[in-house]
């Protein structure tokens, strides 16, 4: 079926001018590397991030800039402990950027070697001294996704407290102070809102001595009310059973299987 407006020959020859194109594209295309590092000039970034590093085409020599802080670390976007590259404006402390690490196996392969210094992660990242862009750390979309996770502006950043019934889904803000003196004291911390119940906090809770129940000891002591529901294992889940056991509760789980 021929486009409106356009006859057959006119369309055909269309076609033919963009295929041309395109392989005249594919071409060019294929020495990336000298044209990239043939005389690259470094102009003053007017747009987007600040430029972390130079690489000197020719000699391969390293430029640091001491606006940006770059760090290789491990990635808490899942369980599976992949490594991660930020960078950090070092003026305002705001995360820039977020890539794979080249240090670690699950982002390059073969990685660069840990003892290797971080001129040369910068080096493997370039066309320069025919460095050839041999490296690339990578990093898959939910690790990507933590840029956004820090800069959500719903984020929740200090502690909510319940501002109406439950289920309504009002909440205020609190300061930390006033919710480690409510969680540990108790009382009737909705009193505002109309509720007079007397909420029990840590040191009311705090007695291995006395029984939840009397009628059905199985229950344990007073302090089993406390339960502890551990997030990730990245050094919290050890805190945490270290003051479950110091609290005198047997409720401490995980937030996995294990």
């Amino acid at each position: 079926m021929e486009p409106k407006g356009i006859d057959r020959r006119t369309f055909v020859g269309a076609m033919g001018a963009l295929g041309a194109l395109a392989a005249a594209g594919a071409s060019l295309g294929a020495q990336p590397g000298a044209a990239v590092a043939a005389d690259s000039a470094f102009p003053e970034s007017k747009h987007g991030q600040p430029v972390e590093a130079k690489v000197d085409p020719k000699t391969g020599e390293v430029t640091v800039s001491e606006d940006v802080i770059v760090r290789n670390m491990t990635c808490v976007g899942c369980y599976e402990s992949c490594g991660n590259r930020i960078k950090l404006d070092r003026e305002t402390g705001r995360l820039i950027g977020v890539g794979g690490n080249p240090y670690h196996p699950k982002c390059a392969y073969p990685p660069l070697p840990f003892e290797a210094p971080l001129e040369e992660e910068y080096r493997s990242f370039s066309y320069g001294a025919g460095m050839g862009n041999q490296l690339r750390g990578t990093i898959c979309g939910r690790g990507n996704g933590s840029l956004d996770a820090i800069h959500q502006p719903t984020r929740i950043t200090t502690p909510m407290k319940r501002a109406g019934k439950r289920g309504e889904g009002k909440w205020k803000p609190i300061s930390w102070d006033q919710l480690i003196q409510e969680v540990t004291e108790g009382g009737k911390l909705f009193a505002e809102i109309g509720e007079e119940q007397d909420i029990e906090g840590f040191k009311q809770v705090h007695d291995t001595a006395t029984p939840i129940d009397p009628a059905r000891p199985n229950l344990g002591p007073k302090s089993n009310q406390i339960v502890l529901w551990n997030t990730r294992a990245d050094g919290r889940r050890a805190l945490n059973d270290r003051f479950a056991k110091a609290f005198g509760t047997l409720n401490a789980y995980s937030h996995n299987s294990s």
